[in-house]
């Protein structure tokens, strides 16, 4: 084996052992003894060859722990786990009387590690180091390479400059992996330290060669999620070359894509020489993107003894219900939870986005409520669990630029390149000027206010009568009618630098001072705007030094 290779695995699990030490330690440090995590954590480790030792020495040395602290963890765990193991004993007989039928709905990464079955069947095989398995059947799952495990395609033009983002992420994805299919991390676990890693870098989404984009986290979810389903896969291939045995049955489940149900709780023969038997990877696409254990499939393959395994009864799809007077199928239902998970993630990836620019968040708040109250109704009605860890999005962790609010806010500024050249009759200024206006209105007051007042240079007093006067309130104009003002293009682009902080020219804070005398004018004379308008511009002439800017720009 390459040499390099060997040591990315190892450099992997050296990562492994440290971070389970941390979590270890702190749930010792929170309880004052070893919690039943903790010591799963520690039984995982130790059975992919860690010295448990090694392992208790170095919690207690993260921990700078005493010998009398030492002793009181000892029993402090000790005295716990008398009263639980009566509890522990009955769990234990019970999942040994159940073993048949665990096998029947077995799959996942423990039971491709558990080599008891092929023993009970007659066929002894040797069972490897954890870590020498992984290694070989990561191997094969990565053709040698022994790096990007999940087998991500995330990252597109990596010649252009982005290995080196390319090679952070690949080898996230393979200490998640890892993390998972030694038992050490639970998958939600590992996939939320790897999003809030990987967040913590810069990163936020990632493009795929096929030019498909994906919010990192559920790209995270998925490239996890396969790359175990395929990881194991790989180890089942590796056991039965070694055996040399032929026969394989898929597992099944509710819900099934109409493409693979036609497959599942079936035989087939692994190499395809069976002339009772389908062939294994014709029949179910095995190693394809939209075949077995392809993207986001969750059925597995083991093997079958002919005359000695029971092929269970196929799954009984639940009748059609009609929910909100439409009628669906269970994998209808299940596809419908699907897109209302992703419309939940959505709504608060807007309301991060409303609140990083300073908008007012309530009624996207109101609506990711409603949203809730549906999935949560709907879920119910369909019999589906409700999946939380599928609704989760970590602050921070989303790219803010596909949302709405960015988009929006984009548009605004882009509309600043507008002039009479670009806009002869003014239809664009006038609907970016009403936008902008509206969008104010929609931001939270104080943000707006604050903004003002600091990159404005005037007092959160003035800055707020300020933005009321402009955006708010109503005047007496001098036809006798009481309106708003209307959206003004040139207003809107002067509190736009203001707000941003950045290229804030002269007549802006003109503008803030015409509308600050403006508005006391009004206030305290009783005057029709006309007449403090007028008043304010000998003071503080806005339109003039406005005039003389554009005239200098060229607009």
């Amino acid at each position: 084996m390459d040499v390099l290779a060997d040591k990315y695995i190892m450099g992997l699990y050296q990562q492994l052992e440290d971070e389970v030490i941390g979590d270890i330690a702190r749930r010792v440090k929170k309880t004052g003894r070893y919690t039943e995590t903790a010591e799963l954590m520690a039984k995982s480790m130790v059975e992919q060859g860690f010295s448990a030792e090694k392992i208790r020495a170095e919690v207690m040395k993260v921990l700078r722990a005493d010998k009398d602290y030492q002793m009181a963890v000892a029993e402090n765990t000790k005295a716990y786990k008398q009263e639980v193991q009566d509890v522990i004993d009955k769990t234990v007989a019970k999942a040994k009387a159940l073993g048949d039928e665990l096998v029947a709905e077995a799959g996942d990464m423990a039971w491709n590690n558990d080599l008891s079955m092929w023993e009970k069947h007659g066929e002894d095989l040797t069972k490897p180091n954890s870590v020498d398995n992984f290694i070989k059947a990561s191997s094969a799952q990565t053709v040698g390479a022994l790096k990007n495990l999940t087998k991500t395609m995330g990252f597109k033009n990596t010649a252009f400059g982005n290995t080196g983002v390319m090679n952070m992420y690949q080898r996230e994805m393979d200490l998640a992996l890892i993390k998972v299919t030694t038992g050490a991390f639970s998958y939600d676990q590992a996939v939320n330290d790897c999003v809030h890693r990987l967040a913590q870098s810069g990163l936020r989404s990632i493009d795929y060669a096929n030019g498909r984009s994906y919010q990192l986290d559920t790209a995270v979810r998925m490239s996890i999620r396969t790359g175990m389903s395929q990881l194991s896969g790989k180890i089942t291939e590796e056991n039965l070359k070694e055996s040399g045995h032929d026969l394989v049955i898929t597992t099944q489940h509710m819900g099934s894509r109409p493409e693979h149900a036609v497959w599942q709780n079936k035989v087939f023969s692994y190499s395809g020489k069976s002339k009772k038997y389908p062939d294994f990877v014709k029949g179910t696409g095995y190693g394809t993107v939209t075949g077995l254990k392809g993207a986001n499939c969750t059925h597995d393959f083991y093997p079958y003894w002919e005359g000695a395994s029971i092929i269970p009864e196929d799954i009984k799809e639940p009748d059609p219900r009609t929910i909100g007077g439409k009628t669906y199928t269970y994998y209808e239902s299940t596809q419908k939870q699907r897109q209302m998970e992703r419309q939940i993630r959505a709504t608060k990836r807007e309301i991060e986005a409303q609140s990083a620019i300073g908008g007012d968040t309530a009624e996207l708040r109101s609506k990711l409520r409603v949203k809730s109250s549906e999935y949560r109704q709907f879920s119910e009605a369909a019999g589906l669990k409700v999946r939380d860890n599928r609704l989760r999005v970590e602050s921070g962790s989303s790219d803010l630029k596909f949302t709405k609010a960015y988009q929006n806010a984009v548009n605004m500024k882009n509309a600043g390149a507008l002039s009479n050249k670009t806009d002869p009759f003014g239809r664009k200024r006038e609907k970016h000027a009403i936008s902008y206006y509206e969008e104010i209105r929609n931001r939270r007051s104080d943000y707006v206010i604050k903004r003002i007042s600091k990159n404005g240079g005037v007092s959160e007093k003035a800055a707020k009568n300020i933005y009321e006067h402009v955006f708010v309130e109503k005047h007496i104009f001098a036809d006798g009618t009481e309106r708003q003002f209307d959206p003004d293009y040139d207003m809107s682009e002067s509190f736009r630098r203001i707000l941003e902080g950045k290229n804030i020219k002269p007549h802006d804070i003109t503008m803030l001072r015409h509308e600050n005398l403006e508005l006391n004018l009004m206030k305290k004379y009783n005057m029709v705007y006309e007449d403090a308008h007028s008043l304010a511009e000998q003071k503080y002439n806005y339109k003039k030094e406005l005039d003389e800017f554009l005239e200098r720009i060229g607009g």
